[in-house]
């Protein structure tokens, strides 16, 4: 069965939003956990690799979700 062109365009934007806000979600489990890093006396090196690497795991996770199909489509032969 087709979806409509309005219905597809709905899905998308919904998978993108979750993915913002998936993306969003490991960005802010960095910073929490650079301010933890930091108040409990770890090197300032560390809490900023903490940041930066959550939130590019965030953004890889979320690049690998939109990339990938949805497994919907039938195989094209």
């Amino acid at each position: 069965m087709k979806m409509r062109s309005g219905l597809k365009d709905f899905a998308a934007f919904g998978r993108v939003l979750s993915t913002a806000l998936a993306v969003a979600g490991y960005v802010f489990l960095g910073v929490w956990l650079s301010n933890w890093l930091q108040t409990n006396g770890y090197p300032i090196w560390l809490s900023l690799a903490a940041l930066l690497l959550t939130a590019a795991f965030g953004l890889w996770q979320g690049w690998l979700f939109l990339t990938r199909p949805t497994g919907r489509e039938k195989d094209k032969q």
